[in-house]
């Protein structure tokens, strides 16, 4: 019976096992670790990948040859990734010739390996071990166009607790000063910037009637209250959120 493993990595320095390993755990993504190419085959014959790191300077049977292997003898359509001490300029033409379907290139950045493993793994398997709950934002929005972009997803965070402190501050503001008009643009606004944090199906119909300007006034600040509660709550989160991302920068 075959086993399934997610992650095979052929490399041949310790150092960068002991990275790659260290950023697949944190993810609580399987692997083996092999360091020649003369191991990888011979796992491959009883094991099941869903994908392969290959370094391309690899003793013996070097990753070029190794993908030939795989991909023309062996018959396996598992996605193939280059790990190279190469500029990608110079290596990506013989990698993509060889078979190989992506590569990167060392010093090896946990930006760049999440952004691969984004491309070639299964979704639900890039939810980080230490990654907490969240109950009112929803990050997947986020994380399917960040792809592994931890500087990305922090810049846009930030810009959300930024934008959102002024959104609630002026719907606020127009309320109490019973300006109509500015209430529906601020409401209107607020849509787009809710949108990225995932809270578009707690939020939306709640801001689309103020922006319709069809409420009595109870019902208008029963759903400004909404909408602050919410928000804030969000607020709360989407700082925590940062919080780990700095945690993942430093690791």
């Amino acid at each position: 019976m075959m086993q399934h493993i997610d992650v095979l990595i052929a490399e041949d320095n310790l150092i960068d096992q002991k990275l790659l390993s260290a950023y697949l755990e944190e993810y609580d993504i399987t692997h083996i670790i092999v360091d020649s190419g003369e191991e990888a085959i011979k796992i491959l014959q009883s094991v099941t990948f869903k994908l392969l790191l290959f370094d391309i300077s690899l003793p013996g049977i070097d990753g070029y040859q190794l993908t030939k292997v795989v991909k023309e003898e062996m018959k396996i359509t598992t996605p193939v990734v280059a790990i190279t001490a190469y500029s990608i300029d110079e290596a990506k033409d013989k990698c993509f010739a060889s078979g190989m379907n992506a590569c990167f290139s060392k010093p090896i950045s946990k930006i760049e390996l999440v952004g691969m493993l984004t491309q070639f793994l299964p979704k639900e398997k890039l939810t980080s071990a230490h990654s907490r709950d969240f109950e009112v934002i929803d990050l997947s929005y986020l994380k399917e166009i960040s792809l592994g972009d931890v500087d990305y997803e922090m810049e846009i965070t930030n810009k959300f607790v930024e934008t959102i402190e002024s959104d609630l501050l002026e719907l606020e503001n127009s309320f109490h000063s019973k300006n109509a008009e500015q209430l529906s643009v601020v409401a209107h606004r607020t849509l787009s910037t809710i949108y990225i944090m995932g809270l578009k199906s707690k939020l939306e119909s709640t801001l689309c009637a103020i922006e319709q300007d069809d409420l009595t006034y109870s019902e208008l600040k029963t759903n400004l209250e909404h909408v602050y509660e919410t928000c804030r709550a969000a607020k709360i989160e989407a700082k925590l959120f940062i919080e780990d991302l700095r945690n993942c920068k430093s690791y």
